[in-house]
């Protein structure tokens, strides 16, 4: 369904009697007849707001989109961007100045779902869905002018390495997808992102609609040429069941290679929701970093979750002439490191530590994030002083407010036997093993003895994760 007027105030009244009488179509009853009047009032209003006085031939479109159990508005602004990030909040103080606040809260305050998507030369467009209680479906999935999952078919789209010019289109995906929870700042900043695509510390790629729309992004991050992580992978919440994310990540693995013949990438996602570790299909689970910051609140959290965010770590060798690394692994988790790297095709030779404490100090580097409370302790060299350095460090860290620590191992030189038991005395229990910047491994273990964590609350995508997750899991409960 669709209406198509000019962008007049005197056709305010239409837009109002034109989305009341839809829900009413579907089932809406009195009160709720009153608040789809009300959502068309000031969302029009909202759109007229920034639409020029004179010279303007554009015509608004509004689109009723009939869901499973809720209807979706969707209406077009040719004028001023309405940037939900640029609205400021209501204030008496001064209510000409934040008039737009006000329409915005109120909508909020009605609907199920509110947001702007930047369309490119198409202008903006605001989204609201509205879920009746007594919801009566009338028109088929095949039937619906526009759908809320557009097939490939429907759209046609290019995919390519981003620009410049692209940042603004893909900090609108990020915002559209994560509002303000993405962890990586340059993500929300033009000046951040343009510097790191110039410096070439990212490596972008965007899906991008015949509109200019950006629906889908990928990069990889590169901690050194030999090795990268996939990040920002997203695509746009109507567009989560459309194929072209996977042309996305066939053609950037292509083009990477060109340039990092040697690369092993890696990628992690949250474990409070299911779906972004979609993104991780291919890729072989291979530590679980638990407590990381406080959580994340994004689009399709559902369920108890825990109040800090956890990672899973998956890793994919594209290398088309790899090396085989000898690595030193602790005995007592021989078996499970063997499958991560059997299943995760790396060439290795695996050796069981056998080694004798050394005569030198412990080498550690220390890395302090006290916004997210945890930190990481970086042992270079594991010396003959290794258990009590442990013991000072994390104690000192305990103090200063740190909920979680993680201390990571490098496998390049055989250590001694007893090092996961003197980790295990200091609260710390493996975690996973992950690949590091010099094209090796290193090991990783954590501490949580300064906090809750309910191992019960992690959800996760891949059969291989869950089965990490349970053996974390186990090691964690025999912690005292």
């Amino acid at each position: 369904m669709k209406l198509i007027i000019p962008y007049k105030l005197e056709f305010a009244n239409v837009v109002a009697t034109f989305i009341e009488e839809v829900g009413v179509s579907y089932g809406a009853d009195d009160d709720e007849k009153r608040q789809l009047r009300l959502i068309g009032e000031e969302a029009f209003s909202l759109i007229l707001g920034g639409i020029p006085d004179q010279e303007f031939t554009e015509l608004f479109h509004l689109h009723c989109v009939e869901l499973e159990d809720e209807i979706s508005f969707q209406f077009s602004n040719h004028g001023r961007p309405m940037d939900v990030r640029e609205i400021r909040d209501f204030t008496i103080e001064d209510a000409d100045g934040t008039a737009d606040g006000l329409s915005l809260s109120l909508l909020r305050g009605y609907t199920d779902k509110l947001i702007f998507r930047n369309l490119g030369n198409a202008g903006w467009e605001l989204v609201i869905n509205f879920r009746i209680r007594d919801f009566k479906r009338i028109m088929s999935r095949t039937g619906m002018i526009r759908g809320q999952q557009p097939s490939d078919q429907m759209q046609d789209y290019t995919i390519r390495k981003s620009g410049v010019d692209d940042i603004p289109g893909i900090i609108n995906l990020v915002y559209n997808t994560y509002r303000y929870s993405y962890v990586k700042s340059f993500a929300y900043s033009k000046e951040l992102f343009q510097e790191a695509l110039e410096s070439g510390k990212i490596f972008s790629m965007i899906v991008v609609l015949k509109s200019g729309k950006i629906i889908g992004h990928n990069a990889i991050i590169f901690d050194s040429p030999r090795l990268g992580e996939v990040g920002m992978a997203m695509v746009d919440p109507a567009y989560r069941r459309s194929r072209a994310f996977f042309s996305l990540i066939r053609t950037m693995r292509e083009a990477v290679l060109q340039t990092n013949p040697e690369l092993v990438l890696y990628i992690k996602a949250v474990t409070s929701h299911k779906s972004s570790q979609a993104f991780m299909v291919n890729f072989m689970p291979c530590m679980l970093q638990v407590s990381v910051y406080k959580h994340a609140s994004f689009i399709g959290i559902q369920g108890e979750v825990n109040p800090r965010e956890s990672l899973i770590f998956g890793f994919l060798s594209i290398s088309t002439n790899p090396g085989i690394p000898t690595i030193h692994i602790p005995a007592e988790h021989q078996e499970i490191i063997t499958s991560i790297m059997a299943d995760g095709r790396i060439q290795c030779n695996l050796e069981m530590n056998a080694g004798k404490p050394v005569s030198e100090d412990s080498q550690i580097n220390v890395q302090t994030d006290t916004a997210s409370q945890h930190a990481f302790l970086h042992f270079d060299l594991i010396g003959k002083d290794f258990g009590k350095v442990l013991r000072k460090q994390t104690k000192l860290l305990q103090q200063e407010g740190i909920l979680t620590i993680y201390a990571v191992i490098p496998t390049h030189k055989d250590q001694e036997v007893d090092l996961d038991r003197l980790l295990f005395k200091n609260g710390y229990f493996f975690s996973g093993i992950k690949p590091d910047k010099q094209g090796g491994w290193e090991l990783f273990y954590t501490n949580l003895l300064h906090q809750k964590f309910n191992f019960d609350n992690i959800r996760l995508f891949n059969p291989k994760a869950a089965d990490l997750c349970n053996y974390v899991k186990a090691l964690y409960g025999q912690i005292d």
